[in-house]
């Protein structure tokens, strides 16, 4: 019979060596992915100093813009008052010059008028502050 130059179970197989052409392709490979992880990792530097910069703005303007709501209001308090105390001083002008004409029945109609409207609105507004007190805990007692 003929041997075969089948390698059996016992016999270990050899692997053949690699051309030093291969080994210096992957040497040049492997130095190529390291060159393009540093650009990679210094892009993502660079990407990450952006954004740092672009928060640290954005906080800025968000400061800003709270500041500039905070004076809104402000003024928009202000002038609230300013315009409650005119029309008081007003009313009162006006209850004043129908007492010195002797038109009593038209101050009193006017007083009434205040009393009834000031009334009104005080309940609505306690009424309101209750419902939205009942609303805040109905959802404070829910949430657990």
């Amino acid at each position: 019979m003929a041997k075969s130059n089948l390698p059996t179970q016992n016999t270990p197989r050899i692997p053949t060596p690699l051309p030093p052409e291969t080994i210096g392709q992957l040497v040049e490979n492997q130095t190529k992915e390291l060159e393009l992880r540093a650009k990679e990792l210094d892009f993502q530097k660079q990407q990450d100093n952006h954004n740092f910069e672009f928060s640290k703005k954005a906080l800025d303007a968000q400061l800003e813009d709270r500041k500039m709501q905070r004076d809104h209001n402000k003024r928009r308090q202000h002038s609230l008052y300013y315009l409650i105390g005119f029309l008081a001083l007003v009313i009162a002008i006006i209850v004043i010059t129908s007492l010195y004409l002797n038109k009593e029945t038209i101050a009193s109609e006017i007083i009434k008028s205040i009393v009834y409207i000031s009334a009104g609105g005080f309940g609505g507004y306690g009424i309101g502050k209750k419902k939205g007190k009942e609303q805040s805990s109905e959802t404070d007692t829910s949430s657990f």
